[in-house]
């Protein structure tokens, strides 16, 4: 039963970071090109997320220093597009079938000095709920980003 209540609510975290790298994806093609087209789609093509993040964070530091400009929100951005993946990773590879009535997961298996630590999160309906929202909200901050990242190259 807890399985049918949230499932929903995993569906839409891998909905809105699927929306997330696709905005992700498109912002890296019009800032090597200017546009949405083959070459940047042929760049990106088979990186992973935190390779688009790595490829955005150096293409636009590069541009930052070039023109001698600062994007106050960038480190923001990319520690925001990091925790967006992480969260994700945690739902998405979450062990489901082996979770308790209130949401609590094995996430990771850690192997350290001969040790095991298991480490379990909760993922209930309102943590999935907030994990949504974090990653809308940063999908949200593409926009303030482009509109700071244009200003700097338009001087």
């Amino acid at each position: 039963m807890f399985l049918e209540n949230i499932s929903s609510h995993i569906g839409h975290v891998v909905i809105e970071f699927n929306l997330l790298e696709e905005r992700l994806t498109a912002l890296i093609c019009q800032l090597i090109i200017n546009d949405i087209d083959a070459t940047g789609l042929i760049i990106t093509q088979n990186m992973n997320f935190s390779a688009k993040v790595d490829l955005l964070n150096r293409y636009s530091l590069c541009t930052q220093e070039i023109c001698n400009k600062k994007i106050e929100t960038h480190e923001s951005l990319m520690e925001q597009l990091k925790e967006s993946a992480r969260l994700r990773n945690l739902v998405v590879h979450a062990d489901w079938g082996h979770s308790d009535l209130d949401g609590f997961a094995f996430v990771k298996l850690r192997i350290k000095e001969g040790k095991m630590d298991q480490e379990f999160i909760q993922l209930d309906e309102d943590s999935l709920i907030n994990i949504r929202n974090t990653i809308i909200e940063t999908y949200n901050a593409f926009d303030d980003y482009e509109e700071k990242y244009n200003e700097i190259r338009s001087i």
